[in-house]
């Protein structure tokens, strides 16, 4: 008797295995054999507003200036505070030391904007001209000091009391 459980045991797996083999054809059989799916476009109508018509942009008049601003007499001068020196180059300006930049700007107003906050504050501040990659920058730097342990003091001191995270700029 125990031979014949053996072989009841054996006939049913080999029943299974090919009851499964069956259903996984059944299933992906059509589908190897059907080729590519398509897949269909649904076009949904959209209710959207019709595009609104703008006016014509005003014409800016045009520049007759060469560029240089005109000289503006004395008497007709605005006392004001004046301008953070520009610099050509980085490495020219006020004295050799090392200083800690904190902004570099493509416009001038910009960096005499922070070179004036630093300023108020009662830092030394420089306005570096460069042109790289075919852009003018404004590079605003506190400075000059001697060392570079200065320097970094400098740095910490501009980022603890004016969030401005700086780097340190050798001569």
């Amino acid at each position: 008797m125990t031979r014949s459980t053996g072989v009841d045991q054996r006939f049913r797996q080999r029943l299974i295995g090919a009851i499964v083999l069956v259903a996984l054809g059944v299933i992906f059989l059509p589908m190897l054999l059907s080729g590519p799916v398509e897949q269909t476009r649904v076009d949904i109508q959209l209710d959207m507003p019709a595009e609104p018509s703008l006016d014509a942009a005003p014409s800016l008049p045009e520049d007759t200036t060469d560029g240089t601003p005109e000289p503006v007499p004395p008497e007709e001068a605005a006392p004001s505070e004046a301008p953070a020196p520009v610099s050509p180059d980085p490495a020219a300006g006020s004295g050799a030391g090392f200083f800690v930049q904190v902004g570099a700007f493509g416009s001038l107003e910009n960096a005499r904007r922070l070179s004036g906050r630093l300023d108020e504050d009662g830092l030394t501040v420089r306005i570096a001209e460069n042109d790289r990659e075919d852009r003018l920058r404004y590079r605003v730097q506190v400075g000059p000091v001697d060392t570079r342990s200065a320097a970094e003091a400098m740095a910490q001191r501009l980022a603890e009391d004016h969030d401005l995270p700086g780097y340190i700029v050798e001569p």
